[in-house]
């Protein structure tokens, strides 16, 4: 038999109680929610959506701002840049063949010619091993004609004339100086042979420590000796620049006078 506590009418009442206060709460609480918001007010949902629209306002004014901004920095960098613009200036470096720059500072020959006041550098002159180094480096272009160990290209019907044991690699400096600058094309003929190459060596104006340590590294390597190339006998060249393109025939000698030397 159940307890003398469990009621079914009891349990039944209490049910019905409790859920006629859950209407009773709920009932208050709709009347209350209307009743504060008056009439004429905005409702949460709609004050937040107001809240979010003017927010977004604000950022597309910012944006808007700092677009105009950047622009009006970019229109005034520009506007600078273009009224402070350096003039040109044509360097020898960039003087090319056939161009009227080229064409004037051809007049007065063709030929290798020796400044006056060139420096002069004793044939037992001692040679730096650093030179040497950075002028191995600048060589490997050279190669590609000139062979890795100056040995030319003698067995491809003598397209690349040899460096080693030649006589204008060991000749006067001034010609090597100027090949540099002005390059070469032609036929030329190095220890009784003739070479032909294919194309025109062209000139290669490179920085006046570069050319000095190349020419210093063929005038003392492969089985050659002679004096290294400085610097400052570049510097004395760099008017060969913009000359027309030489041929063997406006070298200088390759075995000096008497009493004159390679230089």
């Amino acid at each position: 038999m159940g307890s003398g506590n469990d009621n079914p009418l009891k349990r039944f009442s209490s049910f019905w109680l409790g859920l006629a206060l859950f209407g009773a709460f709920g009932l208050a609480s709709l009347v209350l929610g209307i009743g504060f918001t008056k009439p004429g007010e905005d409702s949460f949902d709609r004050i937040n959506e107001k809240r979010r629209a003017a927010i977004k306002s604000e950022i597309e004014k910012a944006h808007a701002g700092a677009l105009e901004a950047v622009e009006g920095s970019f229109s005034t960098v520009g506007t600078q840049f273009l009224e402070t613009a350096p003039a040109g200036v044509e360097k020898p470096e960039f003087v090319l063949p056939g161009s009227a720059t080229q064409k004037n500072k051809a007049a007065g020959g063709s030929g290798v010619v020796v400044p006056e006041g060139f420096p002069v550098v004793a044939s037992d002159a001692p040679v730096d091993p650093a030179v040497m180094e950075k002028g191995k480096l600048t060589f490997a272009v050279c190669s590609a004609c000139h062979g890795l160990e100056g040995e030319g290209m003698y067995h491809i019907n003598k397209t690349g004339p040899p460096l080693a044991g030649s006589e204008w690699v060991t000749g006067p400096v001034a010609n090597l100086i100027a090949i540099q600058f002005r390059g070469l094309n032609g036929p030329i003929e190095v220890k009784g042979e003739t070479y032909t190459p294919v194309a025109p060596m062209a000139p290669l104006p490179l920085d006046n420590d570069s050319i000095a340590a190349v020419l210093t590294y063929i005038r003392n390597s492969f089985g050659n000796k002679a004096s290294p190339v400085t610097p400052e006998q570049v510097e004395a060249m760099r008017g060969e620049l913009g000359k027309p393109m030489l041929s063997p025939a406006d070298l200088l000698p390759p075995v000096p006078t008497p009493g004159t030397t390679p230089n």
